[in-house]
């Protein structure tokens, strides 16, 4: 069901995604486990419209930041594998030091490897994590619409935002309630990322976030997104 509502500046909207099938989607993320946090109960919904999903990560997937020294791609192929995700790229880039390359040599990169696109999936300026903030900035340059119409879209990391001082500005909701299990169900995956509650990633904190923005938009259970831009061939009204 498609609900579409106009409400001062912004306009919100709960939808299923998208109009077209056969959609190429780019999942353009920083590190492992953004993918699941972010739009890990969207991905089934484009799957089972038969849209095209590639992922590029950019991390290399260790976290030397942390004293134990985690490497997440294992994790980080298991729910790939699960969501049924077999185009994926990696930059390799030094996890939690993406300010130490060029932002035109990471976008560089990534145009490298990425296939044609209609619509990207990434992070927003406003979260705290500054490989985040990275990475929005060059999905931005690779997505430019040059040739074509390119939506970009920014992904909700549960609290990187309001962490930094800011409200994550939602006004495009994807209602997940027939899939929110299958989002914590991949995020069982990163085992060394799993917190207990009241920490965002935890298994009740994705199910309690969920729970809110689906109060915001009018369902169950619904993940939220920041429209980057968005062209109206990629959506239903």
């Amino acid at each position: 069901m498609l609900r579409n509502i106009i409400t001062g500046k912004l306009c919100w909207v709960t939808m299923t995604f998208f109009n077209k099938n056969n959609m190429n989607i780019l999942i353009f993320i920083a590190h492992a486990d953004d993918e699941t946090l972010g739009l890990g109960g969207l991905i089934p919904l484009l799957k089972k419209k038969g849209h095209h999903i590639q992922i590029i990560l950019s991390s290399d997937g260790h976290i030397r930041a942390r004293e134990e020294g985690i490497n997440n791609l294992s994790g980080f192929q298991k729910a790939c594998n699960f969501f049924g995700i077999d185009d994926i790229a990696y930059l390799h880039l030094e996890d939690q030091y993406f300010d130490k390359y060029p932002i035109a040599e990471i976008s560089n990169m990534a145009t490298a490897v990425s296939k044609d696109f209609d619509i990207i999936f990434t992070h927003t300026g406003s979260d705290l994590n500054k490989d985040h903030r990275i990475i929005n900035e060059a999905a931005k340059i690779i997505g430019r619409p040059k040739n074509k119409p390119v939506s970009i879209l920014g992904m909700e990391i549960g609290n990187t935002s309001s962490w930094n001082g800011s409200a994550f500005k939602a006004n495009l909701y994807a209602d997940i309630t027939d899939t929110i299990q299958m989002k914590k169900d991949a995020f069982s995956y990163y085992t060394n990322e799993i917190r207990e509650f009241p920490y965002p990633y935890s298994l009740k904190g994705i199910e309690v976030l969920a729970q809110f923005r689906g109060m915001e938009a009018g369902c169950q259970f619904a993940e939220a997104f920041q429209i980057i831009r968005l062209h109206y061939n990629h959506l239903i009204f």
